[in-house]
């Protein structure tokens, strides 16, 4: 990732509730940050006192930032993760959050962080600015932005066909350290799954042709190194606009939702089931209770002890309560299934 596109994500990162951003020197003093990452607003005054790690984060934590740092730095990394413990003001409570730093000088040091938080807010808490559509809900948003489901970055340039991602994104499908650095950048277009690219780049084109208005939003599914599948939802904007007005470049986030397609995946096969085992009630076995009670009755006209016509009794009486169970079965099936098509919106077969 560029140093303008790691720039142009910082700001992206201000205007969101949900991401922070902090850039740290080598000995830990802020440069610059958003709003809430301190006890003071961003764009610091020099001449005041500054900031240093130990004044946005548990400075304890410090050791584990320098680690993974220098870790990072000698093999040739562009960015590395770590999970700190940020101190919220003014009550001074911590809160655990997650981040993926970047180098932005050809020094040792410098980095800029983009982090968010490991603990679950309230959905009126959670806002990503211009990447989400005015028409989602807070609760839509909270379902889809959940703790530790955050994979990384990506950009795209139009006009130079070129496409990249984070490296955490990247050691997601299944690229080490070595293949990243080796590489150079890996790209998100060759892992997207081709019966979902269209749908893609035809979102894109709508969101281009918006000039911008109308945000970028799209589900699909990306295939690992492995040829694993994990499903997504990508949100993006267009960060830059050339003079006549066509789109530059763009950059956004990719969030997994991999567990909540496994769960309608579920429900899709239980609906199936339901539709099943409603049909094979009513068609198969109502129809064998609808041949034992024939049976019963002419077992009825026949001439019979006392004690056969009690239990043909108790035969019937039972064949009754079973077909009663059985439609009343049948109904509730039929009541789910319709409960399932009114969220989903599906149409029955």
């Amino acid at each position: 990732m560029s140093l303008e596109g790691l720039e142009n994500l910082a700001q992206l990162a201000v205007s969101s509730e949900y991401l922070m951003q902090v850039t740290l020197d080598p000995e830990g003093k802020v440069l610059s940050s958003d709003s809430g990452i301190g006890p003071i607003p961003s764009l610091f005054d020099q001449s005041k006192k500054p900031l240093f790690f130990a004044d946005c984060f548990l400075s304890s934590d410090w050791l584990k930032y320098e680690n993974n740092r220098t870790k990072a730095w000698n093999n040739h990394q562009q960015s590395f993760f770590v999970d700190l413990q940020k101190i919220n003001y003014p009550n001074g409570n911590l809160l655990k959050t997650r981040w993926e730093f970047f180098f932005i000088s050809k020094d040792f040091g410098t980095c800029l962080g983009i982090g968010h938080p490991v603990d679950s807010q309230k959905p009126y808490d959670i806002q990503l600015g211009e990447f989400i559509d005015a028409g989602d809900s807070p609760q839509e948003i909270f379902d889809t932005i959940l703790e530790d489901r955050l994979l990384g970055f990506w950009e795209f340039n139009p006009f130079e066909k070129s496409n990249s991602i984070s490296s955490g994104l990247a050691q997601t499908l299944g690229y080490s350290e070595r293949d990243i650095s080796k590489r150079g950048g890996i790209t998100w277009k060759e892992h997207i799954h081709p019966e979902d690219y269209s749908k893609l780049q035809s979102d894109l084109i709508h969101h281009f042709r918006s000039s911008g208005s109308l945000p970028f939003k799209r589900e699909f599914r990306l295939v690992t190194k492995q040829n694993q599948i994990i499903w997504v939802v990508a949100f993006g904007k267009t960060t830059k606009w050339n003079e006549d007005g066509k789109p530059y470049h763009v950059q956004g986030l990719i969030v997994d939702i991999n567990e909540r397609k496994k769960q309608e995946l579920w429900l899709k096969e239980h609906h199936f089931f339901l539709k099943d085992l409603a049909f094979q009630q009513s068609h198969t076995l109502r129809a064998r209770v609808a041949n034992i009670l024939g049976l019963i009755d002419i077992l009825e006209l026949e001439q019979q002890s006392l004690e056969s016509k009690r239990i043909v009794e108790i035969i019937k009486k039972e064949t009754k309560d079973l077909d009663h169970a059985l439609k009343k079965s049948i109904k509730e099936s039929v009541n789910q299934n319709k409960v399932f098509e009114s969220e989903t919106g599906s149409t029955a077969n």
